[in-house]
């Protein structure tokens, strides 16, 4: 979590610092034209539940599997009206506790979870992603308005890795065998002024196809903040 407010951070910093610099050049030069509608929803953060559907047989999530994603939004009215398009960059971590532990086939070519029998205190798969989110937006007038945003993302998987914590120590693992570095899915937000509802479905499985359990696919569901 240090990692993922490290990087919100600096998001805030590169657009708050460019947002200034913009308003120093306006103030010194001739007036602006007032643009059609104003871009909005620049930096987006939210915080989820994470989960898979399709976990393998006797492996059981655990209720305190937590994410979240920070994204900059470029965002561009479609004239007049209330529609709006956006594309953005950013990043997410996709977090799941359960009792599998990953083991792999005597040639690596197949990764799966088996259940771990011993007493223990952590035992999480972590998977982050650098994504480029897309949305439709729908916005009423007002300085406070209602928000429908529908869309998807991609992402490229980097840093993912399993922490494990028992008795005799803590251990991490990385470089996670037959992990599909791509993903792709569709996600949704609603909501009223700056908060909102939010999710994510993957269309894309966690494992390459025939490496690693079948069908196994990430969705988070959370609440968002529209913060600039």
């Amino acid at each position: 979590m240090k990692f993922f407010f490290g990087n919100i951070y600096i998001i805030l910093f590169l657009l708050l610092g460019g947002a200034s610099f913009a308003q120093t050049k306006d103030s010194i030069g001739e007036q602006q034209p007032k643009k059609i509608a104003d871009p909005k929803d620049h930096i987006v953060v939210d915080f989820s539940f994470d989960s898979y559907r399709n976990l393998p047989k006797d492996i059981n999530q655990k209720p305190y599997s937590l994410g979240g994603n920070a994204y900059l939004m470029w965002d561009y009215p479609f004239g007049y009206g209330p529609f709006s398009f956006a594309i953005g960059a950013g990043f997410s971590t996709h977090d799941v506790h359960t009792n599998g532990r990953i083991t792999y086939s005597i040639d690596g070519k197949y990764t799966s979870f088996v259940p771990i029998t011993t007493k223990y205190s952590t035992n999480k798969f972590s998977c982050n992603y650098m994504e480029i989110p897309i949305e439709l937006r729908i916005r009423t007038k007002g300085e406070k308005s209602f928000k429908l945003s529908l869309g998807g993302k991609v992402g490229y998987g980097y840093n993912i890795h399993t922490k494990y914590a028992d008795v005799d120590g803590k251990i991490k693992v990385y470089r996670i065998k037959n992990v599909n570095p791509f993903r792709y899915g569709i996600s949704f937000r609603i909501g009223y002024n700056k908060f909102n509802f939010q999710g994510y479905y993957a269309l894309s499985e966690l494992f390459k196809k025939g490496s690693g359990e079948p069908n196994m696919t990430q969705f988070s569901l959370g609440v968002g903040l529209l913060l600039y």
